[in-house]
């Protein structure tokens, strides 16, 4: 059990290992001045539960460290990765749907001529009420017949690619967001539930545009990488305050389907989720990973909701008709 020279600086990087990522979880208080770390926390983890391995494979105490560290911080190790839940679900309600589609296809990354139609049918097997899907296109996409009722709207003005809410509900008070300088965008409209009105939002925030030319093995290369993450999430911060001047004017519980293009440890997942549900949390499990990032799994998309739903279940669904897996959540209104 006793540690050797060694043995002592593993440890010493493990314990600020540890530290560091319980402060970028939130653990003790607001810590989201570093985007570009934010964004490392499943990396940190990730080294964090080899360290727990090693020190199990060597019978070292230091493998209390990482107890500890569930421990303090287990609501926010709950964002990174759920236990099964095999519960089976027995209630009905509203079932939502998220996915980004990759424009159906359409410049052919994946060697099939019928992803569109496989989309389609996918969607239809599983039956959501609400779809809300991002990266649509308006030339590639299928007709969606068994959704009568359809918003779909271009980022761009007279654009061909956006994004598309679907649903079985009739749709009212239909809305765009548009993002200064920006491909992307947002739209909501209003259905009808229980004599209730409630409002779906279908958002879409600026990307990160990391790729495997990104390099952080220079000085140079690793300060201009940083500076981008930086100035995108900024630009992803301006337009959670467009949403969020639009969502003061409404009275409406709230659903919010997003691909977030930032995990759940930056200050843009924060200001969105807000006081909402995130349904993963409560009804998911597994690391819930819907895009690879650098070959690296990320949670990306989530679907929030108001306080007054109960989230019956959840589901990360495993399918390779695009970048992003979609996800999908049962929703009981209270």
């Amino acid at each position: 059990m006793k540690l050797n020279f060694l043995s002592k600086i593993l440890m010493l990087t493990n314990l600020v290992l540890l530290t560091l990522q319980l402060f970028l979880m939130d653990t003790f208080w607001d810590f989201y001045h570093y985007p570009f770390l934010n964004l490392m926390v499943p990396f940190i983890a990730l080294i964090n539960v080899i360290f727990f391995v090693f020190w199990i494979i060597k019978f070292k105490w230091p493998f209390f460290l990482f107890l500890f560290s569930i421990l303090i911080g287990f609501k926010e190790w709950g964002k990174l990765y759920k236990f099964p839940n095999n519960s089976i679900p027995t209630s009905s309600g509203i079932k939502v749907m998220s996915f980004n589609v990759r424009l159906f296809n359409s410049f052919e990354w994946i060697d099939s001529k019928s992803v569109p139609e496989s989309i389609e049918n996918f969607i239809n097997k599983v039956s959501p009420d609400l779809v809300c899907l991002q990266e649509y296109s308006k030339e590639f996409g299928p007709k969606f017949k068994n959704y009568p009722y359809q918003y779909i709207a271009s980022s761009k003005k007279n654009g061909q690619n956006g994004l598309c809410i679907l649903s079985k509900y009739p749709l009212s008070n239909r809305g765009r967001l548009d993002f200064d300088d920006s491909n992307n965008s947002a739209l909501y409209a209003d259905f009808f539930h229980k004599k209730d009105s409630i409002r779906i939002y279908n958002v879409h925030l600026e990307s990160l545009r990391i790729n495997l030319e990104d390099t952080l093995f220079t000085q140079e290369h690793s300060q201009k990488f940083i500076q981008r993450i930086h100035s995108i999430v900024q630009k992803q911060e301006f337009q959670i305050d467009l949403f969020d001047k639009v969502e003061q004017k409404s009275n409406y519980p709230t659903i919010i389907c997003t691909d977030l293009n930032n995990n759940a440890f930056s200050r843009v997942y924060k200001r969105l989720k807000d006081d909402r549900l995130d349904a993963f949390m409560l009804s998911g499990e597994g690391l819930g990973s819907t895009y690879k990032l650098a070959h690296f799994p990320f949670r990306i998309d989530f679907i929030f909701t108001d306080q007054k739903f109960k989230v019956i279940n959840f589901e990360t669904h495993d399918i390779k008709l695009s970048d992003h897996k979609p996800i999908s959540a049962l929703l009981e209104w209270k």
